[in-house]
Parts: structure tokens; sequence; C-alpha cells
């Protein structure tokens, strides 16, 4: 069974729950998505004040890790709000802490375990070599040469992980406020990766109902979706991964609604949230 097609869900609209992971014992979770074949997953983490990893050790799959709010220690460096960072597999947590809590994603490519380790000085060497860590805050926007349609803006991005073409990358993406297509009808836009995305901050409108913070998406390759638009503007962290990112578009073209209907494709143990639009409080 492949990894289920989830566009889009607010994660307002789920649980938070007991981790059932050993490294995040004490903390709680919402599974955003996860791959029945190999485990892995997307989750929101919520790490309560205080909290520390009971013991060091290593975790068998990588790790990518972006700060929401609050802050974490993790190997004596502390991550702050919108700080990114990436481990690979085998890497040594020596420290790992939530003085003041916080709540973060985290992405795992497999299932993660955790393997009890003293000896950490070789997997430490390996962590210093190949972690990645990146304030948000710091870097530079970047334009994107991927000008959706005629009449409208591209994004701007700033590159996390990964280089431009490649087939794994992680990148914060910004569309400007009043986005939209000409005329509110354009085609639809196709990539030969799949791809995730979590909305930050702002809105997006799209034609399956209007994503506010906090909604997220995990797209299989080659599934048409849009166009969109925006009332505010947006900030997204998006994750595409089996391909490099390519657009390519459909003969069809579709209307874009100003407040579109709620009508997500979720798997079927989420079907009660089909019902339930989740919006913001209004005034």
């Amino acid at each position: 069974m492949a990894r289920p097609h989830v566009e889009y869900l607010q994660s307002q609209s789920l649980a938070w729950q007991p981790s059932p992971w050993p490294h995040l014992a004490g903390c709680h979770v919402k599974v955003l998505s996860r791959d029945p074949a190999n485990g892995a997953a997307s989750l929101l983490v919520r790490f309560p004040a205080g909290w520390q990893s009971a013991q060091q050790g290593c975790l068998s799959t990588s790790e990518e890790i972006f700060v929401l709010e609050g802050a974490l220690d993790l190997n004596g460096r502390r991550w702050g709000q919108d700080c990114y960072g990436w481990f690979p597999a085998g890497s040594g947590h020596s420290s790992r802490r939530a003085p003041d809590g916080a709540v973060a994603l985290v992405f795992y490519d497999a299932e993660p375990s955790w393997t009890l380790d003293d000896r950490l000085a070789e997997a430490e060497a390996t962590r210093t070599r190949a972690a990645v860590f990146a304030d948000a805050y710091e870097m530079p926007w970047e334009s994107v040469e991927m000008r959706p349609l005629p009449g409208t803006w591209g994004p701007n991005q700033k590159l996390l992980r990964g280089q431009a073409g490649g087939d794994a990358l992680t990148m914060l993406v910004a569309f400007p406020a009043h986005m939209h297509p000409h005329q509110w009808v354009g085609p639809q836009e196709l990539h030969a990766c799949t791809e995730e995305l979590f909305l930050l901050s702002g809105d997006c409108i799209t034609n399956v109902g209007q994503m506010f913070p906090g909604a997220y998406l995990w797209r299989p390759p080659d599934f048409p979706h849009g166009p969109y638009g925006s009332r505010g503007g947006s900030l997204a962290l998006l994750r595409t991964r089996g391909a490099p990112l390519t657009m390519t578009w459909t003969s069809h073209e579709v209307a874009l609604a100003r407040a579109p209907e709620y009508q997500p494709v979720l798997p079927r143990e989420l079907d009660a949230l089909r019902t339930r639009p989740w919006r913001p409080q209004s005034y």
C-alpha cells in the first residue's frame, strides 16, 4: 500500500497523541501522514517545557526538524523558531532538550528506531560532518524561475536542503498577496516528484478549499493540482522527493473561486474531516 494522498487537512483538526517512539517519550504528536510500507512519517511534535531525552543514542533513519514555536537544544546548539536541521541516519545525540517547550515539524524517511549508545564519538563525528543547520531568518530570499501563469507572480524561495534540480529538496516558498490566475481560471500543474507542504503563515486558495496556517498536504507524483491564489500571501515549508521539481501543465483549465468549498482528498481513516472544514476565528 502506498503512502496515502492527503490534500489537504488542517492539522488543528487532529488530536494530540502520546508519542509511540522511545526517543520522543514524554512528547505528544500529530501524525500528518505515514507510509505503511516503510514507516516514513511526517509529524507535528509538541515538546513540553523541561523535556529532555532520557538517554544518549542514535537514530536509525534521517531526521528533519523545523521549529515552529519555542526552542530546542540539540547536541548543545539552540534551535529557535524557524530553525531547520537535517541529521543523517546513524547520527549520535548526546543531548536533546526543550527547556521552555517547543513545537516542531519532524520528518522521517523510514520507521525511526532509537539505539542506546554511550560510545557516541564516531556517531557524533558523522553528525558533525553531514548534519545541516539553517536559521531561515538569516537566509536571503531567491527568486524561482517557475513563473506559473501569465499575469501571476512566481514564488520566492529559501533552499534549506538539497540543490536545484536534485531529487530531494526542502525549502521555504513565499507567494505575494492578491495572487491569482488571469480572470481566476487556469490550467493545473503536475510534477514528477512527490510533494509535501505545510503552510506556516498566510493563506492559499486552492481548487479543493482555502488553506490556513497549519494546513498540510502530501501529494503523489503526476497528480493534477491547482490553480492557486492568495488573499494575504503565504509562507510554506515544501519537501519534494523522487525526481527533480519540474512543472508541466494540463490542456484543460479549472476555475478558481475566491471562497472555494472544502473538497479534500483524504485517507479513509480521516473521513470524518471531510465535512468539518476548519476556519480561523473571525474578528
